[in-house]
């Protein structure tokens, strides 16, 4: 068998790997599928999943991070392996990776069929919405063998989004915006976790048929809903504007919104990012939507 020329130690290994795939089947004892081993060596590429793996004190476990974070302390200066759409595969097989755990995305497939193909098991989970959360934690427990573990952190998560639930329910619905871009506007639709948490707040999504999760809509569009609270988490940069204030909002002061001093701007890391802080995060968002029953708002770098 001839192997092709390569650069480097990891592009070599790469090029082995390749050729050696297809008779990896011929080679098992059995002539047929081996039991997958509990993953020792992991590189994890969604902040998300990355949360699940620290609260099952599996963090001594993780070589290798994505390139967008945050990240849990626990994996603070681990070496970076690329963006969850297009992970660094020499960089994978240099730290002996035997998982790589991300979020599901098509623009990735290739990626990961590729490192299927090279021995490394991919989890691409999906972690985009509330639900998809549940069943990615419970995956993770079954992956790691702790799913007693992970069913015990995915009932206290659902205690207290439940507890947040029933008592916005006793308060009259507000109409809110959730903005996720500008110039052009987009904003959080039906099927993203956002939207779920607008509900769970006591609120209405004014973009709730807006038919994506995340989709573009027409200024004129959001000005004739008529939100009454505006969540804007479109500036990601450390010196962007925070906490409730008009900001750009102020040239529309028809907007109830507007009018009654319920625009806030909100570091997207705060909101954007669903996993084990759904709970925090919902309570975050009942307190945009709703200050008078949960509370002000923390906008700082702290908890909501």
């Amino acid at each position: 068998m001839t192997v092709p020329r390569a650069r480097g130690t990891a592009a070599l290994a790469l090029a082995v790997l390749a050729a050696l795939a297809p008779l990896a089947g011929a080679c098992r004892g059995d002539g047929g599928p081996t039991e997958p081993a509990t993953p020792r060596r992991v590189v994890v590429l969604a902040p998300a999943l990355a949360e699940m793996l620290d609260a099952l004190d599996l963090a001594d476990r993780v070589v290798g991070v994505g390139r967008f974070g945050p990240w849990p302390d626990s994996l603070d200066g681990k070496p970076v392996v690329g963006g969850y759409d297009a992970p660094n595969l020499e960089r994978a097989l240099e730290l002996g990776a035997d998982l790589v755990l991300t979020s599901d995305s098509r623009a990735a497939d290739a990626a990961h069929e590729r490192l299927g193909r090279l021995g490394v098991r991919v989890a691409a989970l999906d972690t985009d919405t509330l639900d998809g959360v549940f069943h990615a934690l419970e995956r993770v427990g079954e992956l790691f063998g702790r799913p007693e573990r992970a069913a015990a952190i995915a009932r206290t998560m659902r205690d207290e989004l439940r507890a947040i639930e029933r008592r916005a329910a006793e308060l009259p619905p507000r109409r809110v915006l959730v903005v996720v871009g500008r110039d052009p506007l987009y904003v959080a639709g039906p099927g993203s976790h956002l939207d779920a948490m607008i509900r769970a707040a006591g609120g209405r999504n004014v973009a709730a048929d807006a038919g994506a999760p995340y989709a573009r809509l027409a200024v004129e569009a959001a000005l004739e809903r008529e939100p009454e609270v505006i969540v804007d988490m479109s500036d990601n940069r450390p010196e962007a504007l925070r906490g409730r204030v008009t900001g750009p909002w102020q040239r529309w002061t028809f907007l109830p919104a507007v009018r009654d001093g319920r625009v806030y701007h909100v570091d997207p890391g705060r909101l954007a990012i669903p996993g084990l802080r759904l709970p925090e995060m919902t309570r975050l968002m009942a307190r945009l939507v709703h200050p008078e029953a949960f509370g002000e708002p923390d906008l700082g770098a702290g908890a909501g």
